[in-house]
């Protein structure tokens, strides 16, 4: 019973429904993004350059003064797998970042926080066994609330066209799992087992923006997350190898009301696939994003004002929910924000619309996201 939970949490299949994505139930979970609103408004097309996401430390150097920045989402999910239907709903805060530049020098500090992968999930099946010479109907559920989250301390320094920056990347979080078998036939008890594990990794990243003239720019990063060591009740039952990522975008300034970017980001999960092999999961494999977005500001002089954002997005998601099928999704969204009291605040919106896909596990989601920052 050592590994029970571990074990499970690997490899149970999805039977029913997950309260959050039924492709978090494997391996890790469902991988966060660490963008902001404002990017999540164009498909996080814009994330490789902007200071509010967690993606690139060079992008804090685009900051002029001190801001924090908090980012809540609300979504609406419609699932379908094998066993059913169901329409689930789920509420998460993926980021919060402050930053800010540093007076009398071309340098900008930064912390933030963001959710790295996501176990939240609540899974059910049913099935029949053989007790005491007599076929008895069972209903098990597992469920799982938490997840990992990525603590970084970043720094970027900027000279003339170009910007590099670097971080530090602490990774930690729990699993609180509760297993439940209930019988049909009331002569025998429930039977109920809870455990918690609970992850510890380090990490690093570089970053760099260069300017390539007054309209492109051209973005690049590149993180190493190591391992993350798993224990459940404080005992250590595995270690999984963490990705390689890869990321490269470029900014184009169309016009002075108009702007477009595109990002691809490259995650190597394929170096976790024998740790979780190992463990009875379906193993893992590499990822890629892509994304593409534009942003159209009414008046240049004031950019912030209700700006019209809109994009897409193509990624692959790195755990399996049967072997030899990798899951996939697409996304459009659109978004919009202001600032007010003299720019020291300000609000952004955007509305998402996910579907994912692997085989005969489907899901489509509405996220909506806001985004609120402060620059005192």
């Amino acid at each position: 019973m050592r590994r029970t939970f571990f074990l499970l949490l690997l490899a149970l299949p999805p039977a029913a429904a997950a309260q959050s994505s039924q492709f978090g139930a494997r391996g890790l979970g469902y991988p966060g993004r660490g963008v902001s609103t404002r990017s999540a408004g164009s498909a996080g097309a814009f994330g490789l350059f902007d200071a509010e996401s967690s993606l690139n430390p060079a992008a804090l150097g685009s900051l002029q003064t001190v801001t924090a920045g908090f980012t809540g989402v609300q979504g609406f999910r419609t699932v379908d797998n094998p066993i059913g239907s169901a329409s689930l709903r789920e509420s998460r805060f993926p980021l919060a970042t402050i930053a800010g530049p540093i007076r009398r020098l071309p340098l900008a500090l930064g912390v933030s926080y963001s959710l790295y992968a996501d176990r939240d999930f609540s899974l059910a099946s049913s099935d029949t066994l053989d007790l005491r010479g007599a076929p008895v109907p069972v209903f098990d559920t597992l469920s799982s609330r938490g997840g990992i989250s990525d603590l970084r301390v970043a720094a970027a320094y900027g000279r003339g066209r170009t910007t590099v920056g670097g971080s530090f990347h602490i990774l930690t979080g729990s699993n609180r799992l509760q297993s439940r078998r209930t019988f049909e036939d009331d002569s025998y008890l429930p039977v109920a087992q809870s455990a918690e594990l609970s992850y510890a990794g380090i990490g690093g990243s570089v970053g760099v923006i260069h300017r390539l003239g007054s309209r492109f720019s051209v973005a690049a990063i590149a993180r190493s997350d190591g391992h993350v060591s798993i224990d459940r009740d404080s005992t250590p039952v595995s270690r999984t190898d963490l990705p390689y990522t890869f990321g490269l975008g470029l900014l184009w300034q169309a016009s002075p009301k108009f702007a477009v970017a595109g990002q691809g980001i490259f995650r190597t999960w394929s170096g976790a696939n024998s740790d979780l092999l190992a463990e009875g999961g379906p193993g893992s494999d590499n990822t890629v994003e892509l994304a593409l977005g534009g942003e159209y500001v009414g008046d240049p002089k004031r950019p912030y004002r209700r700006p019209l954002r809109i994009g897409a997005r193509y990624a692959t998601l790195p755990f399996p929910v049967e072997a030899g099928v990798q899951p996939t999704e697409f996304a459009i969204s659109l978004g919009t924000g202001t600032r007010f009291a003299q720019q020291r605040g300000g609000v952004d919106l955007a509305l998402e619309h996910v579907w994912r896909s692997a085989g005969e596990f489907k899901e489509r989601s509405f996220l909506v996201a806001i985004g609120v920052s402060v620059r005192p």
